[in-house]
């Protein structure tokens, strides 16, 4: 099974209040975006990864990699919006003969490679898999700050990434999104169910978190800490 894996990094990361996006910030030594890159050019799994990058970025991003010894990625320039990205990121491969592809935020390095082989194995034709972690807060649904409803936290996720897919699939869901002008989708699996697609889910096996803000930089560099011990 001939598998890709697109890791998107094509945002400014503006909510991070720094000089350079946050992709680019050190994760205890090493930039959070080189971090997410690792986790599947080291897999025996993924034969291409493809890295979306800001347009402005992609020559800094390249000599970081190379710096490290990674020289096999590809670095694309991304889009206006995440979507955009990753239909970007899904048409730098169409004439590979790619079966299946994992797409995975930067902003998520501490996803761990170890799940890959049953992300793979679950993934079926019209059935995406979602990686995902319990809630344990009770959440509200509101309505002009008045709670009209308060589900069942044991069904609740949050979905994360990676998002693993069969390319075709995903790859069409996108094409008929821009046929029809839908281009606020935040995810790839609300896009493929959206077509007549299904999603199951796996929970992670860390705290797989996505860095936006300092504080998420520093629970990260805990969660590494601990983790090394």
């Amino acid at each position: 099974m001939k598998t890709a894996a697109i890791v998107v990094a094509g945002g400014r990361g503006d909510r991070m209040k720094a000089s350079i996006p946050k992709q680019f910030m050190l994760l205890q030594q090493r930039e959070i975006f080189v971090r997410s890159v690792e986790i599947f050019h080291g897999s025996d799994l993924i034969d291409k990864v493809v890295l979306v990058m800001h347009p402005d970025w992609m020559e800094v991003a390249g000599r970081i990699l190379n710096k490290y010894g990674i020289d096999s990625v590809n670095i694309i320039p991304g889009g206006e919006t995440r979507q955009e990205s990753v239909y970007r990121g899904l048409c730098s491969i169409e004439n590979e003969g790619f079966e299946t592809v994992l797409i995975h935020d930067a902003a998520r390095p501490l996803f761990s490679a170890f799940q890959i082989p049953d992300l793979l194995k679950m993934v079926e034709n019209r059935l995406g898999v979602v990686v995902v972690e319990p809630l344990s807060d009770t959440v509200y649904i509101t309505d002009s700050g008045s709670v009209v409803e308060i589900p069942d936290r044991t069904k609740l996720r949050a979905a994360e990434t990676p998002q693993v897919f069969r390319y075709q699939d995903i790859f069409a869901a996108h094409r008929k999104a821009i046929g029809e002008n839908l281009t606020s989708f935040t995810d790839d699996a609300s896009l493929l169910l959206n077509y007549a697609g299904k999603i199951i889910t796996l929970d992670s096996i860390t705290r797989n978190i996505k860095i936006t803000g300092p504080q998420d930089l520093e629970i990260a560099e805990l969660l590494l800490k601990a983790k090394q011990k």
